[in-house]
């Protein structure tokens, strides 16, 4: 009899400013997405902030961390932490 599997996929939407631009990356953990608001946070500073992020791990350029993306909720800019 197969046994259902429990995902531990974990979604976070902020609604203000609650974190720094560096903290956001603190709170999200592996294979979570976190959608921050457009309103509070603006889409080129968390994109940099990923690439630094990024950098810091010593990720290689094709196996990145984190990654960001604007197409999955209206209004929130994404960060997807992979592993």
């Amino acid at each position: 009899m197969p046994t259902k599997q429990k995902n531990n996929y974990m979604e976070r939407t902020l609604k203000d400013r609650k974190y720094s631009i560096t903290g956001l990356f603190k709170h999200i953990g592996a294979g979570n997405k976190l959608h921050v608001p457009l309103s509070c946070y603006t889409a080129n500073s968390v994109t940099t902030e990923c690439t630094r992020q990024n950098r810091y791990e010593g990720c290689d350029p094709m196996n990145n961390k984190f990654a960001t993306t604007k197409k999955e909720k209206v209004g929130h800019i994404t960060i997807i932490q992979r592993y």
